[in-house]
């Protein structure tokens, strides 16, 4: 009777959990997944079909017609896609020689997409000051100007 209660209670607390961890927890992770799919799939950028970046990660960009993230800091290793309005003012130059899209287009484009950064997102930035992310604008830029992006990212 003994045996069978220290071998039975091993078992049915294996078979338990196996059947928890190994059915019921993914089931109901895959649940989440299906219904936020958008943040499941990691918030991809999509165009033409093709996944060309995130908006949460900025990848390493080396090319002067897009928007870069500020790479000199040492926080997520320069993966935060956002970055201050002067550091995103400070590329226009680079940006419209690279493209030819005019200066004063990619300063609106700037301002428009920019937003006041709220207190409890104090990493990097300091209270009230505006921020944008580098993916959204290279993504409005390669949307409204498909035929100058085609060229950098290997299109024909």
């Amino acid at each position: 009777m003994m045996v069978k209660q220290y071998i039975l209670v091993p078992i049915a607390i294996f078979v338990f959990c196996l059947i928890l961890l190994g059915l019921v927890y993914p089931l109901i992770i895959r649940g989440f997944s299906l219904a936020f799919k958008n943040k499941a799939d990691g918030s991809p950028i999509i165009i033409n079909k093709t996944i060309i970046g995130s908006y949460l990660i900025s990848g390493y960009i080396n090319n002067s017609a897009f928007f870069w993230p500020n790479y000199n800091i040492s926080f997520a290793f320069g993966y935060d896609p956002y970055i201050t309005i002067n550091q995103a003012l400070s590329q226009i130059n680079r940006i419209s020689n690279s493209t030819g899209i005019s200066k004063q287009f990619l300063k609106e484009l700037i301002y428009k997409n920019s937003y006041q950064i709220e207190e409890e997102n104090l990493f990097l930035f300091s209270p009230g000051q505006r921020i944008v992310n580098v993916m959204e604008l290279n993504e409005i830029l390669i949307k409204t100007y498909p035929n100058i992006y085609s060229k950098f990212l290997g299109e024909k």
